[in-house]
């Protein structure tokens, strides 16, 4: 006598039969693959912004080293060499290199008040694709 197999025991699983299904391990799969394709989006945008910081940070630094060595050689020597003495931040461009990237600094006097001098810093750097960045700073010596 032949075995009569019932339909719907062909269909569906046995009771006992565990494990996964095909489409649920590539539902799994590709939303895995999304969750570290935005993380590894997401660490770049952070490599970067750490790479701008940095290099503001150096640009800054720049800056506050020129007004420093101005103080430094007095109201009368600011942006030029001071008799018998030394100044490494003089008036108009020089290029500083620092990490391996070149930094250009401009130092302008501004002598039109009397016994006041404004010196104005710009730092000018390039970014690579990102272009070329500047940051500007003033301070005011004043005749003692």
């Amino acid at each position: 006598m032949p075995t009569s197999v019932n339909p719907l025991r062909i269909l569906l699983p046995a009771a006992n039969q565990r494990g996964f299904t095909l489409i649920e391990t590539f539902t799994a799969i590709v939303i895995l693959t999304i969750g570290l394709l935005g993380t590894a989006a997401l660490t770049t945008g952070v490599v970067r912004g750490n790479l701008a910081a940095k290099n503001l940070t150096t640009a800054t630094a720049i800056a506050q080293s020129c007004f420093e060595e101005n103080r430094r050689v007095g109201y009368a020597s600011a942006g030029s060499v001071p008799a018998g003495g030394s100044n490494s931040c003089l008036a108009g461009n020089s290029t500083i290199t620092s990490s391996g990237l070149a930094f250009t600094r401009n130092l302008a006097i501004d002598s039109s008040v009397s016994n006041i001098k404004t010196l104005t810093i710009i730092v000018s750097w390039s970014e690579g694709a990102t272009g070329t960045k500047s940051i500007t700073l003033k301070t005011i010596l004043a005749a003692s």
